[in-house]
């Protein structure tokens, strides 16, 4: 499905492609929601940074979780357990 954004000027730009990703594409743009080349190779670009920017964000949490003490990680484990009952007790309601 593809994103939805403000319009804006576009930049031209000219990329080369195996034939075999070019004939996938044309695939693609024989479906009714399909619109261009164009759109269709932005709206991948844009969900494979996407993915970039949440797989750092993955990255650093694990890291940080890494470098927790282990007085930290009880700290944290506490914290969640609390979390968890007071979740629970929302959605009983």
């Amino acid at each position: 499905m593809p994103t939805i954004t403000a319009r804006s000027p576009k930049i031209k730009v000219t990329v080369t492609l195996s034939h075999d990703l070019v004939r996938q594409l044309d695939e693609l743009l024989e479906t009714p929601e399909a619109g261009s080349r164009s759109q269709l190779v932005e709206e991948a670009l844009r969900r494979w940074l996407d993915d970039q920017v949440k797989e750092e964000l993955e990255r650093q949490t694990e890291e940080y979780y890494h470098s927790l003490s282990e007085a930290e990680r009880k700290e944290d484990r506490i914290w969640s357990k609390i979390a968890g009952r007071s979740a629970k007790r929302l959605w009983d309601k």
